[in-house]
């Protein structure tokens, strides 16, 4: 096959479509994918060619991304797509108007889901937040002008992601974890990519640690220096060891730092999650997929978009514990660790979901329903 891939410039959307790219290139597809420029490393590490939108800054803000980057991916994926030849049209949920750029070039699409599949049930399941969150991103990502340039018949995220129905949805997370799991039909696969273990820069000293290890982390997009001396003062000198990821906040800005507790700007998570007996997170769909396949049960505390949802999950499933967002206090957090660390129920139950995921779909059945999408087109 020779795959037009295309993504939006953010993390949370592209690093999830990796492991599929390096799969694909691996069984001697070709791939050509679409993003920022800031992606070409590791969309190159993949073995796919790079094709970046055209005069994107490379450095560029937050509002300004929001509100230029649908429309220049929608633009390049049309400019690569109508000047060769390809047999399918691979993008991220988020990119809604992929299946809007797959019709215009003629070609097959496949959709891919970085966080729970969409449907009408799951949508009225979700809390008002996540609706509402959805409804703001409306406001800054797409204005009626590129809609109309795009010849869009969705124009919103609610309505490009439900009703639009593409050949085959790939998604990445346990079949268990979906939300109104009979809500979809059998075009949808679920599958969670295996997780690479890499090693970060700064040896953890995981030896000199006594259980429970917690592992407190909120992402790579929130970082709050006030939260994270919170968690110092509540878990400084109390019979836990922990492990505190700051992202952007520099651990030496936090003062003196009890021995119980090892603080980094970055921890390499998947490592991490090998040794932690709960970890606390905003529950991001990457973060709770590599701590459902570690079995480490969870205190979810979360913030915007499918987070909401995911933590939702979570408890309903017996895997975590939820705990308030900002504002919280750290003797909150402190206690909710605590009854998740003595909580022998759901220690049994994260482990069995780790066995489950290893019973999940492989690569040969996701790639085998790919290839019979773009047969299926030429038939």
């Amino acid at each position: 096959m020779n795959i037009l891939a295309v993504n939006l410039p953010y993390a949370g959307h592209t690093n999830p479509t990796l492991p599929l790219t390096a799969e694909l290139v691996k069984r001697g597809h070709r791939v050509t994918y679409i993003n920022a420029e800031v992606f070409r490393q590791p969309i190159e590490a993949t073995g796919a060619r790079f094709v970046p939108y055209p005069d994107f800054p490379v450095t560029i803000g937050e509002e300004q991304k929001k509100r230029t980057s649908f429309r220049k991916a929608y633009d390049t994926v049309l400019s690569v797509g109508q000047s060769e030849s390809f047999d399918l049209l691979l993008y991220e949920m988020f990119f809604h108007p992929g299946a809007q750029a797959a019709r215009t070039l003629g070609l097959p699409c496949v959709r891919q889901f970085s966080q729970p599949a969409w449907s009408d049930a799951t949508w009225q399941a979700a809390p008002a937040m996540f609706r509402l969150s959805a409804r703001l991103i409306d406001a800054q990502v797409l204005s009626k002008r590129d809609a109309v340039h795009m010849g869009l018949t969705y124009t919103s995220l609610h309505d490009g992601v439900i009703n639009e129905h593409p050949d085959l949805n790939i998604v990445y997370l346990p079949e268990a974890f979906q939300p109104q799991r009979e809500s979809f039909d059998d075009s949808y696969l679920f599958i969670v990519p295996k997780q690479n273990v890499v090693s970060g820069n700064v040896p953890i000293p995981y030896d000199a640690m006594k259980r429970p290890i917690v592992y407190i982390s909120l992402g790579s997009l929130i970082s709050n220096k006030g939260f994270c001396k919170e968690c110092i003062r509540a878990f400084g000198n109390k019979d836990c060891f922990v492990i505190l990821s700051t992202g952007k906040v520099a651990p030496e800005s936090l003062g003196k730092i009890p021995s119980n507790l090892y603080v980094y700007s970055f921890v390499p998570q998947v490592e991490v999650l090998q040794h932690a007996d709960v970890f606390l997170t905003h529950c991001g769909m990457n973060s709770v997929n590599e701590a459902l396949c570690a079995g480490v049960p969870m205190v979810a505390m979360p913030f915007i978009n499918d987070q909401m949802t995911n933590a939702r999950q979570l408890v309903r499933l017996g895997l975590a514990r939820q705990v308030r967002s900002f504002p919280s206090s750290g003797r909150e957090l402190y206690r909710a660790v605590c009854q998740v660390s003595r909580d022998e129920g759901m220690k049994q139950r994260a482990k069995a979901f780790r066995e489950e995921i290893k019973r999940q779909k492989d690569w040969d059945s996701v790639i085998a329903r790919m290839e019979e999408t773009v047969e299926s087109k030429h038939n």
